[in-house]
């Protein structure tokens, strides 16, 4: 009888007790990793060391730069002041011209000794700001500006008060404008002779007319030179009355219609002078639509 070896070797892998049993499938498809080493870190004694240096090192770098920043900032502003005092100093920036523009009243050394300016000043030292605010406590300045112009000239633009009228108030003359408002006492050294103002009792509401009167006046509106008015009244009773003292003659317009009332005394008044009657009249009223004409001596026919 005839054996085959590769059959009984195949019995013996599969029944023989010696074999070990083959792994299940799950068994073999996950690595047992429980007993595996773990790879031990290495310690290095100057690790901690090194952080702290390292913080240390960048903690003294900002230190140091800002100290710099601080030291550099004190430089400048040393030598701006260094240099701000010399210039404040230096005759180079003395003022040696002063330009002043739109006095009509003031003087220019009037203007100068207001806002405290003069000429050999350092223009640097000058607070334009300064000379601005006493310019406007002046009472006759109105508006101001001030420019430096460097190194050695300012210009000065102002805007007066222009005075209209002349006012009493508290025993004082005054000038004042064309709404009746006090200006500055009346002065020898910039005297101007103007028609003395006088409102009445009862006619505060009137003065609001009078703006509107002296534009009319200088509009030709009324056959009247400014100039010859000697007195301005505000009355409640006449309106604007006004007194020619060279004709001796005066004139009065309501002010319930002003337009119409000021046309009407002016055909009058043109009238009158056509027929060389003006100096037989005394007074000419313009009130309620019509024009009362009162004669100082009866007219010859």
């Amino acid at each position: 009888m005839t054996f085959s070896l590769k059959k009984n070797r195949r019995n013996t892998r599969s029944y023989g007790g010696s074999a070990k049993a083959a792994p299940s499938r799950s068994t073999a498809s996950r690595p047992n990793t429980r007993n595996r080493a773990r790879p031990v870190k290495e310690k290095r004694p100057f690790a901690l060391w090194s952080k702290l240096r390292g913080g240390r090192v960048q903690r003294f770098f900002c230190v140091l730069l800002l100290a710099g920043l601080v030291a550099a900032v004190t430089g400048v502003c040393a030598g701006s002041l260094w240099l701000y005092g010399k210039a404040t100093t230096s005759d180079f920036f003395a003022t040696r011209h002063i330009d002043v523009a739109g006095n009509v009243r003031l003087s220019r050394e009037m203007v100068l000794q207001y806002g405290g300016l003069k000429e050999g000043e350092n223009s640097l030292a000058v607070s334009i700001a300064e000379v601005e605010r006493k310019l406007r406590a002046t009472p006759w300045v109105e508006e101001v500006s001030v420019k430096r112009l460097l190194p050695d000239r300012f210009v000065i633009k102002i805007k007066e008060r222009m005075p209209t009228f002349w006012v009493h108030k508290d025993g004082v003359l005054y000038y004042a404008n064309e709404s009746g408002e006090a200006i500055a006492p009346v002065e020898s050294r910039n005297f101007l002779s103007l028609p003395t103002l006088t409102v009445e009792a009862g006619a505060e509401d009137d003065v609001a007319y009078l703006p509107r009167f002296m534009k009319d006046l200088h509009a030709g509106s009324l056959p009247v030179e400014a100039g010859a008015i000697a007195s301005v009244m505000v009355s409640p009773a006449r309106g604007i009355e006004i007194y020619l003292e060279d004709r001796e003659m005066r004139l009065s317009i309501a002010t319930d219609d002003w337009a119409g009332n000021l046309a009407r005394i002016g055909l009058t008044l043109g009238d009158l002078a056509r027929r060389h009657e003006l100096k037989n009249v005394r007074e000419v009223r313009s009130v309620n639509g019509s024009v009362w004409v009162t004669l100082s001596q009866p007219m010859r026919g």
